[in-house]
């Protein structure tokens, strides 16, 4: 036996670009087809076989005591056998006997090695063999996108009459796409090429299903691909006029297939469009890093920096700090140009991991301004770690609820197979492995580094909460649809699902259920003043964090609904515990009592519209103790 695999990675990646190219798309015009056209089908496999030279070289382990074989294989790699080998082929027994074999003096000296203990590695003959390697060729892809004219300065707003552009991709060398097929609003269409035009006409708000496929000349197809497009026109009259002098559409798209402006990977979980007029700011992602730069007057953050030498406030009262946790206004005034660095230095990692899970880049800033401000250590009493303040509990549900993080982070702590069981399914005591490591991950702490920080691990930590914040969104999802068999997007906005998903984050999925069920079961809307009214006493701090994170773009709740005695069992709240007294937490002044439909949005500049208090204000954010499992 041999280790195939370690030879199959290196030979896929050699061989794949041999094998692809990439090809010219030319513009066919699109053709409606009367008839509905069938569905994507399978077609043959997309593997080939090849054949590569390679040496077998044999070993053996043996026992010291009378060269007795235990196990005997042949790797295909150059070198000694790798422990993965060992284990692979002679099972775990010898494995372990094999890695506690103390060295044997005896051997080293030419002498009898019948009193020495374990077993040891003898390499036999070499041979050379040819191997068969399946390689997986590449699928093809059809493409979404908007062909027209997209005004400045806007994601979505076009003049003129823009078009769906559906665009074949087939990345085999001497294939293509044929033809694309598939049902828009209900009726079907097909076109010939590897390029499908259709028009567009106004949706409503709630938007229309395309559905859309490709046949390849390979002879089979692309997956059945869904988009939500929702198109609404507009209009622009001169002054005293009520004739348009120009006119145009919104256009949004949710689709993976989508190759347009930047998509909220939670917009496509919760099947809901964005305002149509724009996103608040909190919601949004600038163009680049340099629109996410902000000057917060942050007294945790600048009583770090004081206490680590990195601000010399050695002429204010008390040396710059009100606790050891909290600097007080003259510190503050002296780690001016500290503060501004620090709290800025991760703007290109938040922008970066907008892009790669879709969570609003402002959004991602915001949460770790308000969780650590912007310190990324951990809280060794309460057991919270990085820039967002990560529990084992919030790692439970990213690693159940994004499955593709999951996927890709179980593998590194976990064997390949016991990871294919999927989250839910594992023993409680592999759970606690993969939450343990994943709060590792995010902890920046390091005795050893400047400061106190490693700042490298700081930096990637930001990926990590962009994934939990996606795995959060999917939560509320879920909650929502096993609370009315209907879809988020139909039942509450796109922003008010935001700022479910915060309550999710920062007071767990108990209070947010709680809350959800309760308005249900009152025959209320599920918007934010009524699920938020409907928040538990230890849950209700989570509505300040929400207005906190949102800027002030989030209304305040006047009167908590009362909860209503039952017999039948509900869930304890344990509050979270809050950090020491010594911590300030920034709060927001309000420019004016916020309606239930706030107008304005309140977003940090360098004016400072922001305000913080230096002595410490805290308010309570629960996490339950039983909070839903995967049975959400």
């Amino acid at each position: 036996m041999f280790s195939s695999g370690v030879l199959y990675q290196h030979l896929r990646k050699a061989l794949i670009p041999l094998l692809i190219l990439a090809i010219g798309l030319p513009l066919f015009n699109h053709v409606l087809s009367p008839e509905k056209t069938a569905s994507a089908q399978d077609g043959p496999d997309r593997v080939i076989w090849i054949t590569v030279d390679s040496t077998d070289n044999e070993w053996w382990l043996a026992y010291w005591a009378d060269n007795h074989i235990a196990c005997q294989f042949t790797i295909n790699h150059d070198g000694p056998p790798t422990p993965e080998d060992v284990l692979l082929v002679c099972g775990n027994s010898v494995y372990q006997a094999w890695l506690e074999t103390p060295a044997c003096e005896a051997a080293e000296n030419g002498n009898n090695t019948s009193n020495c203990k374990g077993l040891y590695l003898q390499q036999g003959v070499a041979q050379e063999t040819s191997n068969e390697i399946q390689v997986e060729l590449p699928a093809p892809e059809v493409w979404i996108s908007i062909a027209g004219n997209l005004i400045d300065s806007t994601k979505n707003k076009w003049a003129g009459e823009p078009r769906i552009i559906l665009t074949g991709e087939e990345k085999i060398a001497n294939e293509s796409i044929v033809r694309i097929n598939g049902v828009y609003d209900g009726i079907p269409f097909s076109c010939e090429g590897d390029i499908c035009e259709l028009p567009l006409a106004t949706t409503g708000d709630r938007g229309i299903t395309l559905t859309f496929w490709g046949e390849s000349s390979y002879g089979d197809s692309t997956e059945e691909y869904t988009a939500l497009v929702r198109v609404l026109p507009w209009g622009e009259t001169a002054e005293g006029s009520m004739v348009p002098q120009r006119i145009g559409y919104y256009v949004d798209i949710i689709s993976p297939q989508w190759r347009g402006q930047h998509n909220c990977s939670c917009a496509g979980i919760w099947q809901s469009f964005p305002p149509v007029e724009g996103l608040p700011e909190w919601l949004d992602t600038p163009d680049n890093a340099a629109g996410l730069s902000s000057s917060l007057s942050l007294h945790y953050l600048a009583a770090m920096l004081i206490q680590n030498g990195e601000v010399d406030a050695s002429d204010c009262p008390g040396g710059g700090l009100d606790y050891p946790t909290a600097a007080n206004l003259c510190g503050v005034e002296k780690a001016e140009t500290a503060l501004n660095d620090w709290q800025n230095q991760f703007d290109e990692e938040i922008m970066a991991t907008s892009g790669e899970t879709g969570i609003p880049a402002q959004l991602l800033k915001n949460i770790f301004a308000r969780e650590s401000q912007l310190w990324p250590g951990i809280y060794h009493d309460i057991e919270e770690a990085g820039l967002g303040q990560l529990t084992e509990e919030g790692a439970d549900t990213t690693l159940l609820w994004n499955r593709d993080f999951y996927a890709q982070f179980c593998p590194l702590v976990l064997l390949d197979t016991t990871c294919e069981k999927g989250y839910a399914t594992l023993p409680e005591d592999q759970q606690a492995i993969l939450r343990g490591a994943l709060v590792k991950k995010v902890n920046a702490t390091c005795a050893d580094c400047p400061m106190g920080i490693d700042l490298t691990q700081a930096n990637f930590s930001v990926g990590i909460f962009g994934e939990t914040l996606v795995g959060n969104c999917a939560q509320v999802d879920r909650m929502m649809y096993n609370l009315t068999r209907q879809t988020s997007g139909l039942l509450t906005s796109y922003t008010d699902l935001w700022r479910f998903t915060l309550i999710n984050y920062n007071a767990g999925p108990g209070c947010l259920w709680t809350a959800l069920n309760r308005t249900w079961k009152a025959g209320d809307p599920l918007d934010w003043v009524h699920v938020a009214a409907n928040l538990e006493p230890a849950c209700q701090g989570a509505v300040d964090y929400v207005k906190e994170v949102s800027e002030g773009d989030t209304a305040s709740i006047a009167v908590f609904s009362t909860m209503i005695p039952s017999p039948t069992p509900t869930i304890t709240l344990t509050p979270r515990p809050v950090r020491p007294t010594s911590t300030p937490r920034a709060t927001y002044t309000p420019a004016a009592t916020k309606t239930i439909t706030p107008t304005g949005t309140i977003r940090p500049t360098n004016t400072g519209t922001l305000t913080i208090t230096p002595s410490p204000t805290y308010t309570l954010t629960p996490t339950p103790t039983n909070t839903p499992s995967g049975g959400w």
